[in-house]
């Protein structure tokens, strides 16, 4: 702003009665500020010519390019290899590729000595040279289990395999020892290999473990047809499992064991069950079926996690779904006995349902054992009228996997319920023709034919 007259007359007084010029200190000098209104106008007509030129400026449209193709996905053979290749070069690629090279190393040595004449000794010592080698190997790779803990459980499972390898040739290939020592000898090397993967928190020498336990009889056996030991075997490797899951939550050991012990037992009740079978069978199934019956429990508490319990729904419902098609097996048809057991099934939901009813983490699991209750109640009353046990069971069995995998938002256990409701559906009509027609019952409403199609509908809505 333009100072007045009498401010710069006290300005002029004031410089008159200063110091010298070396003395002065700086003087900040006010200098007029722009004129605002004006300033504006300026700003204003710049922006106008602005706006007039781009308005008269053709404007510029980039061309248009073709969207990118998403890329194909990988088929079945693609996502294999891809496996295979992730495998040798992820991870400890040099002790994956030197347990390969070592095993084509050590066949092609004794094939060359074999052909040379080198081995022309008794086929014991073979056998007992093989054995003390992979005990060596076994033990030092105890000892390196720390210090190189990739190379230490590769070694372990490949002279647990080899000792196993050796066993079977000397009872099958050459007859040197009898099949109950031989199978003495395969339980301590898998009760050995699974003590090792529960210390070491191995879960790939837990599988291993599994797997040669429940192919040893296979391959040790002798043709006897002796069930009872076969199912007693069996029971200790599930017991083995139980006491895994009880310290460790491995869901693929649990799983193993289900595919395994319930496959064999149905393999071999549709090819040598006999009714008279029964009474040494029925014990069988119901301990089986109670140890995969507290897996899923055991597998909650252990693979909680902030939100929750993780469920596993293929133990869940697959067990009493496997277990009671067993049982109708086993009853061969008849229908009270079997009502009598699904009752009994519900009232054993119930109560599990209701102790798991104040823990907050695994009520998710509760609702599980609920659906099962109210399912296995529902199905007594068409057992009792009829024999369409399978229909029904996949019917209730569907809606509890569907309704799991709505809530937890998976897709498997979503499909799977949907294939068994339409199983059920299909299983229904091949069994009774008559409801694509008229069916010819004396009750209107409270029939098996009615009973059965109202499970399925209700189960699909």
């Amino acid at each position: 702003y333009a100072p007045s007259a009498q401010a710069a007359a006290v300005v002029e007084r004031a410089q008159a009665a200063a110091p010298p010029a070396s003395m002065q200190a700086p003087v900040l000098v006010m200098r007029p500020l722009p004129d605002v209104a004006a300033t504006t106008q300026a700003a204003a007509g710049i922006e106008s010519a602005r706006t007039s030129q781009t308005e008269e400026a053709p404007q510029l449209v980039p061309p248009l390019l073709p969207s990118p193709r998403q890329p194909a996905e990988p088929d079945a053979i693609e996502r294999a290899l891809q496996r295979v290749k992730g495998w040798f070069t992820t991870g400890n690629v040099p002790v994956k590729v030197g347990i390969l090279v070592l095993f084509a190393g050590v066949a092609a040595l004794l094939r060359y000595a074999s052909d040379q004449g080198w081995l022309r000794m008794p086929v014991e010592l073979r056998l007992a040279g093989i054995s003390a080698a992979a005990l060596v190997a076994l033990v030092f790779a105890w000892r390196k289990r720390d210090s190189h803990r990739s190379f230490a459980l590769a070694l372990q499972g490949g002279a647990i395999g080899v000792l196993l390898l050796v066993t079977f040739a000397a009872v099958k290939l050459y007859a040197l020892i009898d099949p109950a020592p031989a199978f003495a000898i395969s339980v301590m090397l898998i009760a050995g290999l699974a003590v090792m993967a529960v210390l070491q928190e191995s879960r790939t020498l837990a599988i291993l473990g599994v797997l040669a336990g429940f192919l040893a009889p296979l391959w040790l056996s002798t043709g006897s047809g002796n069930h009872v030991g076969l199912f007693s075997y069996y029971a200790l490797l599930n017991a083995g499992i139980f006491a895994i899951a009880w310290v460790r939550p491995w869901r693929i050991l649990n799983l193993l064991g289900f595919a395994f012990t319930f496959g064999i037992g149905t393999v071999w009740g549709v090819l040598q069950y006999k009714p008279e079978h029964f009474a040494s069978t029925e014990p069988f199934l119901l301990l089986f079926f109670g140890f995969y019956l507290l897996l899923p429990l055991l597998y909650a508490r252990k693979a909680q996690t902030p939100g929750g319990a993780r469920i596993d729904g293929s133990l869940l419902f697959g067990t009493p779904l496997i277990a009671f098609s067993l049982q109708a097996g086993l009853l061969q048809g008849e229908r009270m006995p079997l009502a009598l057991c699904a009752l009994g099934l519900a009232v054993m939901y119930v109560a599990l349902a209701w102790a798991l009813r104040h823990k907050e983490k695994l009520q998710l699991l509760g609702r599980g054992y609920a659906i099962l209750a109210v399912g296995f109640a529902t199905l007594s009353i068409p057992l009792a009228l009829s024999a369409h046990a399978t229909a029904s069971v996949f019917a209730l069995e569907g809606a509890g996997l569907v309704w799991l995998g709505l809530t937890q938002q998976r897709r498997l256990p979503r499909w799977a319920g949907i294939g068994l409701q339409l199983a059920a559906a299909l299983a229904l009509v091949l069994v009774e023709p008559s409801l694509l027609g008229r069916g010819d019952t004396a009750i209107a409403v409270i029939n098996a034919n009615f009973m059965s199609a109202l499970l399925i509908a209700a189960g699909g809505f």
